[in-house]
């Protein structure tokens, strides 16, 4: 993959995940002017960065429903891994500097670089879309009585930071962490923070892993799952951003 759809992928994925924050912030009156003048200045078909941005879609909380039938590709995916846990700051500054600096900036070239490597051994799969595709099952299920061992307002916590993505009101403390799988079987992920909440909460912990997400949805129940399950550790590496200024700039 070349340099500039790389860095569409980029764009794309700013579009998708902050809509209409990211066309005010780039300037743009609408998404069909956004998608001309990137296309323009990145020598890339304007439906392109369309289509791209409808693919990460499934994975953003917008209005749209997104290509969430399709399997994103590796370099997509990457795209996500890379940047997905860094501020709108400073995803915003890393997408204007791709569209409208003059110079090069030679950070994210370097980052660039390591998109769509197929050589590399790392495992790729779909938990974004697999993922939101089964806390949306999870909640129509939980709404539809399917879980009622457990009673109570489902409370989402998604974006609380918590180790867990949804719990109970009132007084049982149990809170439930989603898994999603696009086949049969397949390897689920713990962040840290899960972990160490999984390990602190114990029985209290409850890991729903919803397998076939997008065909015929199975549901397995864990409760304790770190007394359960023995998973394997694994490193990975994020970007991470720093903001600088030289402190003559204050006087």
């Amino acid at each position: 993959m070349d340099l500039n759809r790389k860095k569409g992928l980029i764009v794309s994925y700013y579009l998708s995940k902050y809509d209409r924050k990211a066309l005010k912030e780039l300037k743009y009156d609408s998404f069909r002017a956004a998608f001309r003048d990137i296309g323009a200045k990145l020598d890339i078909p304007p439906n392109t960065i369309k289509n791209r941005r409808d693919d990460y879609d499934s994975l953003n909380d917008n209005n749209r429903s997104g290509w969430y039938q399709k399997e994103l590709s590796k370099s997509t995916l990457d795209v996500v891994e890379k940047f997905g846990n860094i501020s709108e700051d400073a995803l915003t500054e890393i997408v204007k500097d791709i569209l409208f600096s003059s110079n090069e900036i030679s950070s994210i070239s370097e980052i660039l670089q390591t998109y769509g490597d197929t050589s590399s051994d790392r495992s790729y799969n779909n938990r974004g879309i697999t993922g939101k595709r089964a806390e949306k099952l999870f909640i129509k299920y939980f709404n539809d009585g399917f879980f009622d061992a457990y009673q109570g307002e489902l409370i989402d916590t998604r974006d609380d930071g918590c180790g867990y993505d949804f719990k109970l009101s009132g007084e049982s403390a149990i809170v439930f962490e989603i898994k999603g799988l696009s086949s049969e079987v397949g390897g689920v992920s713990f962040t840290d923070k899960e972990w160490s909440v999984a390990k602190e909460l114990k029985t209290k912990y409850i890991l729903i892993i919803i397998s076939n997400v997008f065909n015929n949805p199975r549901i397995k129940l864990i409760v304790n799952p770190y007394e359960k399950i023995n998973p394997t550790k694994r490193l990975t590496k994020v970007i991470s951003v720093n903001w600088t200024f030289q402190t003559k700039e204050l006087w």
